[in-house]
């Protein structure tokens, strides 16, 4: 497979997000907001991700620093990506399954217990 950019979007195609590259691995949250949200994670710095598009975002309040802003389409309400709130936080996730599944095909998904972390 190639290792040119892949393009991705949510249902109703009015968000629209270009990835530089296939990510290394995607992360399978089980925290609350993840599991809710039904988001798989890649990861770039801010910089590679071209999101196009008009999204709304949600900070969680039940953390004491928050540190990231999950976003979503806000005409067919699909979880996009998230961009971090931290400055020393250089990277933001996307939505894996915003992208054709055959493009992602053989990438490591690591289930990850962020249930487990302290809030």
């Amino acid at each position: 497979m190639s290792g040119g950019a892949l393009a991705g979007a949510c249902h109703c195609g009015a968000v629209r997000l270009t990835i530089p590259r296939r990510p290394d691995y995607i992360n399978d949250c089980n925290c609350s907001l993840c599991t809710k949200r039904g988001a798989i994670w890649a990861y770039f710095r801010p910089g590679e991700v071209q999101v196009e598009g008009t999204t709304h975002a949600y900070v969680r309040g039940d953390t004491p620093t928050p540190c990231l802003a999950t976003h979503w389409c806000t005409a067919c309400g699909c979880t996009t990506h998230w961009t971090p709130l931290l400055a020393d936080l250089d990277r933001m996730g996307v939505n894996a399954r915003l992208f054709d599944p055959e493009a992602l095909a053989g990438i490591e998904i690591r289930a990850i217990d962020g249930r487990s972390w302290p809030v």
